[in-house]
């Protein structure tokens, strides 16, 4: 059996004025072939789950192309066009197929197709026919909509956020549509769509109210010819008509006994929707806790408990060593991997207002590594740091201090990360210690905080700091919840923060919880 993989991956936010123009994506990485075994198969990604089930179930996986961009603005109809182009001219020609698997985000935004990835299964669809069985396997912030179910045969899920599961459940899909291809099981879908959503602060799996939500939906898994249940936050950044949470069954052809138990769990959620929308800490209260609340280092070698099995980041009983170590707050605003500009000064201006000393973050900021790099290692001079990209995320700050280590960008992280990557790269990037205390790494990408190695690779250990930042909401967890005291979710301006009420939707459905108080079911 040959089976395609495939893939646009891409998480829009629609707020960002920063468009995913095709060079944006050939930054991120335009993989053909090889090129996507080499960056996946020994990662946790969701095509390394894919590759896995090939080695172990028989079916020849045909590496066709995969296409990433960093979470930023709308798709311009230039990428979608060449990308999806030269992808379904693959599919196209490389055929017959006896299964397709696609790797995509879940919430891709083109000029063109508000829901892209609807007209992206649409278009495989056509290619290969009804009775090719296709598979797509989605982040957890996927903007699901019924079109892109109606489109394949099994649409998975991750599960966890920050997301440990991804090559897991990738691996699910793969073994679902080879049983279908196979002939031993009829897979059908039904997907609910009530009009809700879960705000961003909210997202952790770890901790109520969505570690009780995720449960129900493992739980569903175990009934009878069950073959599959997802349950998808959504991203609200996107201003889409499917925006929202959603939950997808997969039964072997039982739809009546799908869309019972999607609706169901979909019910439950629904009594806890404002519990899914509380607000959390300022960044002066955040602030003025941490400071307060820092006991002292974390030792060499020791570390929180953290699962390396796939599931949910949980509390756990406190150690002798777990009141030790940073406290690590959240960037909400700033969120990388939701789509923010990288360089917000928000908390580090206040930071600098309250004189807080043994701080760390990272901060975008091309400029001023360019200006580092010629004055050399060593270097004491003045800066103007961050907040260049926009006008959201703060004003430049000015520092003064010593440039340290100067590198390349490139780094390899082996611990366990939200979405299972494993090579990164912050571009020619700085550290830059600044004469009140603070640590300043600067990168020429924007990077997210989502591994620990990205510190280590540049000589900096986060374990001896005060007060760490962490650009993003879930996603840094597997990296620093093993080395922090505690971790709080900071509440900041920008164009990923908590405070929706803040955008314009021009497309979102109505009436939508929270911004209005629908009847569910209706």
């Amino acid at each position: 059996m040959r089976f395609a993989i495939l893939g646009i991956s891409h998480e829009t936010n629609t707020f960002s004025i920063v468009p995913a123009t095709y060079e944006e994506f050939e930054n991120r990485g335009i993989l053909r072939g090889q090129e996507i075994a080499d960056k996946f198969a020994t990662s946790d990604h969701t095509i390394a789950g894919y590759l896995e089930a090939s080695d172990q179930m028989g079916f020849d996986a045909e590496l066709l192309m995969h296409a990433k961009a960093g979470p930023i603005g709308t798709i311009t109809k230039d990428a979608y066009d060449r990308l999806s182009g030269e992808m379904l001219g693959m599919l196209r020609d490389q055929g017959p197929w006896d299964g397709v698997l696609i790797s995509p985000h879940g919430a891709a935004v083109s000029e063109e197709f508000p829901d892209m990835d609807a007209e992206f299964t649409r278009a495989v669809r056509e290619i290969v026919g009804p009775g090719v069985p296709v598979g797509i396997t989605l982040d957890m912030h996927a903007n699901i909509s019924k079109d892109t179910v109606a489109n394949t045969d099994v649409c998975i899920v991750w599960r966890t956020c920050p997301h440990l599961d991804t090559k897991i459940r990738g691996r699910k899909t793969a073994e679902l549509i080879y049983r279908t291809a196979k002939g031993e099981i009829n897979p059908v879908q039904f997907i609910e769509m009530p009009p809700m959503l879960v705000n961003i602060v909210k997202q952790f799996t770890g901790q109520e109210p969505m570690l009780s939500l995720v449960n129900e939906c493992v739980a569903a898994n175990e009934f009878p010819n069950v073959l599959d249940t997802s349950i998808s936050e959504g991203y609200p950044y996107a201003d889409v008509e499917e925006m929202g949470m959603s939950w997808i069954t997969i039964t072997d052809g039982d739809a009546e006994l799908a869309e019972k138990i999607s609706k169901d769990l979909a019910a439950s959620a629904w009594t806890k929707r404002v519990d899914l929308n509380k607000p959390v800490h300022s960044i002066e209260d955040a602030l003025t806790e941490a400071n307060e609340r820092y006991v002292g280092p974390k030792p060499d070698g020791v570390e929180n408990f953290l699962p390396d099995d796939g599931s949910a980041l949980a509390e756990v009983e406190p150690s002798e060593h777990s009141q030790l170590g940073p406290i690590v707050l959240m960037d909400v605003g700033d969120n990388i991997g939701g789509g923010s500009s990288a360089d917000s000064t928000h908390i580090l201006k206040v930071a600098i207002e309250m004189e807080i000393e043994g701080y760390l973050q990272s901060l975008y900021d091309p400029e001023s590594v360019e200006a580092c790099v010629t004055a050399g290692t060593g270097a004491e001079i003045s800066l103007e740091v961050g907040g260049k990209t926009d006008d959201m995320h703060g004003e430049s700050i000015r520092v003064i201090g010593t440039v340290g280590v100067i590198d390349d960008g490139p780094y390899e992280e082996t611990r366990p990360t939200h979405g299972g990557n494993r090579f990164y790269d912050d571009g020619r990037r700085v550290i830059f210690n600044t004469v009140d205390g603070m640590t300043i790494l600067l990168t020429s990408k924007r990077s997210g905080n989502t591994a620990r190695a990205q510190m280590y690779s540049m000589g900096i250990r986060p374990e001896d700091y005060r007060i760490v930042i962490a650009k993003g909401v879930s996603s840094p967890r597997p990296a620093y919840q093993p080395i922090a005291a505690e971790i709080i979710l900071v509440n900041t301006p920008g164009v990923t923060t908590a405070d929706l009420d803040t955008f314009e939707y021009k497309r979102r459905r109505t009436p939508l919880y929270p911004f209005e108080e629908p009847v569910y079911p209706a």
